[in-house]
């Protein structure tokens, strides 16, 4: 059945609009040209689900929530985890850990630099991170890529499990 179909009307054509659903109910509309057969030709079927429509692959109220769960936890990970992960790192509040990762990173850059860290490059940013923090700026940044890391892999997992119940 297609959408939109010419209906032949004597010699000249009438549109009509079939729409598809399981129940059938016709029902014919006159122009008002006194029966003539010019009219429009409607084909309405009804739903048998109640009139609920969803749209397939759409997401559960369930599955929203979770979502936004993950979206919430792991932006609040994130935060909460860049501290310890610079810690662990080797860039602390006493400055960089001789022996770690900080301390490799810091002397390969101060031989890419003649002697020195850069101003403004990563482990100038990591150092002052571990040794003061992170600003506000810097806090909502990981919070939004945390945020964002958790939507999206509970999003697809979401999408991922519907699948499998198909």
């Amino acid at each position: 059945m297609g959408l939109i179909s010419p209906i032949e009307s004597g010699t000249e054509k009438a549109p009509a609009i079939k729409l598809e659903e399981e129940e059938e109910e016709e029902e014919e509309d006159d122009d008002g040209g006194g029966g003539d057969g010019d009219g429009v030709h409607i084909e309405l079927k009804k739903k048998k689900d109640g009139g609920k429509n969803k749209v397939k692959g759409s997401l559960s109220t369930s599955s929203k929530v979770l979502i936004g769960a993950a979206t919430i936890v792991g932006g609040a990970g994130t935060v909460a985890l860049v501290p310890v992960l610079l810690g662990a790192a080797g860039f602390t509040t006493a400055g960089i850990a001789a022996g770690s990762l900080g301390a490799k990173m810091m002397s390969a850059a101060a031989v890419a630099n003649g002697g020195g860290v850069a101003a403004g490059s990563i482990v100038a940013f990591l150092q002052s991170a571990g040794a003061a923090g992170l600003s506000g700026i810097a806090t909502a940044g990981v919070a939004t890529t945390g945020g964002m890391v958790g939507f999206i892999s509970s999003y697809f997992g979401v999408k991922a499990h519907n699948k499998k119940k198909e």
